[in-house]
Order: structure tokens, then sequence, then C-alpha cells
């Protein structure tokens, strides 16, 4: 095996890190192909799951501790962006914490998203206060 397969820089979570995911070392087609399985396995458990939120808590705490090692939070983004959109779709959330510690942490790890979204929760357009300023 070589050095670069095995090494690991792991970015820091609130939540800390699973303990069995730090310690199991894959190859990196065997990981990518679990990686993908497992992926699908949370999407379809999120369409049948009697409570959706809770679902998706699971697959955001999961994505954090598989893609740690990569340094980059693009994989959690993603996740984040499509539970926030996927959630906002229905009312059923919209007075949960839950949900909104979801909207709280895709929208903190963005500058962006920070732009075009806060205003929307005051209520405010941003393009055009963008145009008026």
């Amino acid at each position: 095996m070589e050095w670069e397969d095995t090494k690991e820089n792991f970015v820091p979570v609130k939540q800390g890190h699973s303990a069995a995911a730090l310690s199991t070392p894959l190859s990196v087609a065997k990981r990518s192909r679990e990686l993908e399985e497992a992926k699908r396995t949370f999407l379809e458990n999120i369409k049948t799951a009697e409570d959706p939120l809770a679902a998706w808590q699971r697959y955001i705490k999961w994505t954090q501790e598989q893609f740690a090692a990569q340094g980059s939070k693009s994989e959690l983004q993603q996740v984040l962006e499509l539970a926030t959109k996927t959630l906002s779709s229905t009312k059923r959330h919209n007075n949960d914490v839950r949900f909104l510690r979801i909207w709280v942490q895709y929208v903190s790890d963005s500058p962006l998203n920070r732009f075009l979204i806060a205003p929307h929760l005051s209520g405010q357009d941003p393009v055009s206060n963008a145009a008026t300023a």
C-alpha cells in the first residue's frame, strides 16, 4: 500500500469523529464504491422515513465523519444544500429546531450563502437591496 493512500488529515468537527470510521483504512477505489453505496442507501432511507428530518441528520453526521479526511467541506456542503432544499419544499418541519440547525450549519460554511440566504430569513430581497445600494 502506498503512503498517499494511507495518510489522513482530519478536519475537526464539533461532535468529534467516530472511532470506527477513523480506524478503518480502505483502498481509494474500494472506499469510493462503499461511499457511493452508502449515499444511495441514506437517500433511499430519507424518502421512506417516517421522520425525514432525523434521517437527514444521520446522513449529515455520517458525511462529516466519512469525509473529514479530505480536508474540504464540499461534500458536506452538497448534503446540507440538498437537505435544506428538500426539507424547505414542505411546511412540516418549519418550526422544528433540528431544521434550523441544518440551515445554520449550511449558511455558516459559505459567505455567498450568507449573503443570499440571510436576507430571505429576515424577509428582504438581496437582489433588490443590492440594486438600490
